[in-house]
């Protein structure tokens, strides 16, 4: 069962990558919203492919989510559909109600993937916390993105998961295969220091906290440059930066919105060291971060914030420097010193952080579900 496949954002990357990985040893029968239907057709031409009216974006406190739902409930009452092992919804909510729907048409167990902030904010909408606590009850598994994200997941709905199988399996990429070995072993650090971020501009990523990191930086680290890689709008968070820019005479800051990818390239080839340092804003936060793997893929030590599923994709002390409080200015900025002012050990955690991007492959994501895909099924 797949989200929402439309847009190039990550619930497409993740199932277009874990499909590709998995499907030498498995054979998937997709089934997608009628909206992403061309958009899976051109990503998996070999596969069979069935329609339903909504898997993902649909809420039941919406009537017309909640009637979009129902259409895809109807759907697969009245569908002949073809026998199946399992059903692995990949998103737990709604994707997770079809696939339960899915699931108990043909007998068989149910497996959620979980992604951050989808697999907890359904707390805070009564029609929808309701299904999905039944939905979760219901799986034989679940396996969030990281560990941070199951934390969350326990301690917002835990009676809902009591006989239900919580297993963590971290993401995959393919950021190290962009750049060879080498340029990332022997990559080349400016001799101004120059911080990169990389992510959209919004409070969930805490560019605000590392821009006042970073204004505190500049009392020792004068001539250092910030530049920020990632859409925005001029809402109130993006204006609360260009005020901090104003009111602490900032150069060297850039706000350089989205990129081409050759931009982006050299935007990672020209910087220090990647920051990013994330907050959780109510029930929204990082699900793992992505992003810091990428940077690692050039051979870049990262700072970051210890929130959400941050933590399981930085090796604190390795791959580079976690900052416990999400909101410790101070604590960021030592951060940043401590990697500006010793070279040697920011090429050493920005090798560890490339060995690290070469670790979590997408292969070895799919041999972990593949292993418990065998322990469902006894097989």
């Amino acid at each position: 069962m797949l989200p929402f496949l439309r847009n190039p954002g990550g619930w497409r990357r993740h199932a277009r990558a874990l499909l590709q990985a998995i499907q030498p040893q498995v054979q998937p029968v997709l089934f997608v919203a009628t909206g992403d239907y061309p958009t899976a057709k051109s990503l998996f031409p070999d596969r069979e492919i069935f329609p339903l009216p909504v898997t993902q974006m649909a809420s039941l406190g919406n009537p017309r989510g909640a009637l979009k739902l129902a259409a895809s409930y109807a759907a697969i009452r009245r569908k002949k559909l073809p026998p199946v092992d399992l059903v692995h919804s990949l998103e737990a909510y709604p994707s997770g109600l079809v696939g339960l729907w899915l699931a108990r048409k043909l007998r068989c167990p149910l497996v959620l993937t979980a992604h951050g902030t989808y697999g907890v904010i359904w707390h805070e909408r009564r029609l929808d916390r309701a299904a999905y606590q039944r939905v979760l009850a219901s799986a034989r598994l679940v396996t969030p993105v990281s560990t941070g994200t199951a934390e969350l997941m326990r301690r917002y709905f835990g009676d809902s998961l009591a006989q239900t199988r919580l297993h963590p399996i971290l993401n995959g990429n393919h950021y190290y295969r962009r750049v060879p070995r080498s340029q990332a072993w022997e990559r080349q650090f400016p001799e101004t220091p120059t911080l990169l971020s990389v992510g959209d501009i919004k409070a969930r990523k805490g560019q605000l906290i590392s821009l006042a990191a970073f204004a505190r930086l500049k009392e020792h680290f004068p001539q250092a440059r910030y530049k920020m890689v990632g859409r925005y709008k001029s809402d109130a968070y993006f204006q609360s930066l260009q005020r901090l820019v104003r009111k602490r005479q900032l150069s060297g800051v850039e706000f350089l919105g989205a990129v081409p990818e050759e931009t982006l390239r050299q935007c990672y080839q020209q910087a220090s060291l990647f920051i990013l340092t994330p907050q959780q804003i109510g029930l929204r936060f990082e699900g793992f971060g992505l992003v810091y793997l990428e940077a690692g893929a050039y051979g870049l030590p990262v700072v970051a914030t210890r929130s959400g599923g941050v933590a399981d994709a930085i090796k604190d002390g390795q791959t580079g420097l976690l900052v416990d409080d999400p909101q410790d200015v101070g604590g960021i900025r030592q951060a940043l010193e401590r990697l500006l002012s010793d070279p040697a050990l920011a090429r050493r955690m920005g090798r560890s952080n490339r060995q690290w991007a070469e670790t979590l492959t997408w292969e070895r994501c799919a041999q972990e579900h593949l292993q418990v895909y065998r322990e469902i099924l006894d097989i």
